[in-house]
């Protein structure tokens, strides 16, 4: 008897396993850009482990870093969003407003938590968090999509 409970019981949790739900990500999560908006970046409910890449620019002429204010939360506002705090990318290479592109990667893992890298080229860049007051900080634009290839080529 004891031996078919526990065959029973070994069967039943196997069947939930197997009809469990991957881990999702309770909270989406998103950048602020220059003038209070967010950008989502991963959707609430997306299955975790996940992660997005994005390219972000300088908004100064020369600039070599960039500061990312990550929030958590659904919304169009950064405002309205709950801080996830702020990543400092260091070494970026110096050009004109607008033309350096550096590639983040937000990985959050199967727990929730969240980790930055960059890169630009094929340089790993150094990324760090901050607790420096926000006030002090200013989000990096995300980069427009460069379209230029693409009016070059003859339409058929």
């Amino acid at each position: 008897m004891r031996r078919a409970l526990l065959v029973a019981g070994v069967l039943a949790l196997a069947g939930c396993k197997r009809n469990s739900r991957p881990p999702a990500l309770g909270e989406a999560v998103a950048v602020e850009q220059p003038g209070g908006s967010a950008t989502q970046l991963i959707a609430q409910g997306s299955e975790i482990p996940t992660s997005a890449t994005e390219s972000f620019t300088t908004s100064r002429d020369d600039e070599r870093r960039l500061a990312i204010h990550v929030l958590r939360g659904t919304g169009r506002t950064a405002g309205k969003l709950h801080s996830e705090g702020w990543w400092v990318v260091d070494g970026v290479q110096p050009g004109k407003a607008g033309e350096p592109h550096v590639h983040v990667t937000f990985e959050v893992n199967a727990q929730g938590g969240l980790a930055v890298s960059a890169r630009q080229d094929d340089r790993k860049l150094k990324v760090s968090r901050t607790d420096a007051d926000d006030a002090k900080l200013k989000p990096a634009p995300l980069s427009e999509p460069d379209d230029s290839e693409d009016a070059d080529e003859d339409p058929e």
